[in-house]
């Protein structure tokens, strides 16, 4: 993979490329073994990981501090019980302690076992639920801990995007964040799914800001590199 062309596909101005590339090339050497660390939870310990947290608890690091890159990103809206809890409508921000009706009569419970989408019938909070859920995402600790920190008080203008003529590359920049995404196609709709640098689609997207941080965190787009075969 040449990511050298990719960036200059996307008609992000020569003086800039250099910045680029050498951004997304010290993001593939940050990046080594980090794809085996997170399976390696998500495989072997996202039972483990369920059975330690409580009812209440919001995220593994709540009770074991040292065990940051196991959890999941230190984010409000990603919780121990998913990433699809109710935001305020009035800070229109995420808040903790969603969810925690423990009557299964309850309408509080009974939408949160339906927003619940990776463990169906269950309640987010269910060990069972959680366990499902660290099975698709624990690690992102640990790809937060190796990301890169972020300021998007500028609102839509904090991030910068360069495409090519049909959107098939995109690159991406806030501060000194850079993120590539493309797709490579190899036969009809099949083919590359190239995901590198730091995840700045996550923390910021349609202009939005998705992400906050937790009190004593810092906004970070996490460290990505990989390229996965899929559709475009």
């Amino acid at each position: 993979m040449n990511i050298a062309k990719l960036i200059a596909r996307t008609g992000l101005p020569s003086a800039l490329q250099p910045s680029a590339l050498a951004a997304l090339q010290d993001a593939e050497k940050r990046a080594r073994g980090l794809l085996w660390a997170k399976w390696k939870v998500r495989l072997f310990k996202a039972g483990k990981i369920a059975k330690m947290l409580t009812w209440k608890s919001e995220r593994l690091i709540e009770v074991r501090p040292d065990l940051l890159d196991q959890d999941i990103a230190p984010m409000g809206n990603i919780t121990a019980h998913g990433d699809n809890v109710p935001w305020n409508d009035a800070t229109h921000r995420p808040e903790p302690g969603q969810w925690l009706n423990e009557d299964p009569a309850s309408a509080e419970y009974q939408r949160a076992v339906e927003a619940c989408y990776w463990s169906k019938g269950n309640h987010p909070r269910s060990t069972k639920a959680r366990k499902d859920w660290y099975r698709r995402n624990a690690g992102e600790g640990l790809a937060y801990r190796l990301g890169m920190p972020v300021n998007v008080s500028a609102g839509a203008d904090s991030v910068q995007v360069w495409r090519n003529a049909d959107d098939t590359i995109q690159l991406r920049r806030c501060g000194e964040a850079w993120q590539l995404t493309a797709f490579r196609p190899l036969i009809g709709r099949f083919g590359l799914n190239v995901r590198v640098g730091y995840e700045i689609d996550n923390v910021f997207r349609d202009g939005v800001q998705q992400w906050y941080p937790i009190p004593g965190f810092d906004l970070r787009a996490p460290l990505t590199y990989s390229v996965l075969p899929g559709r475009g």
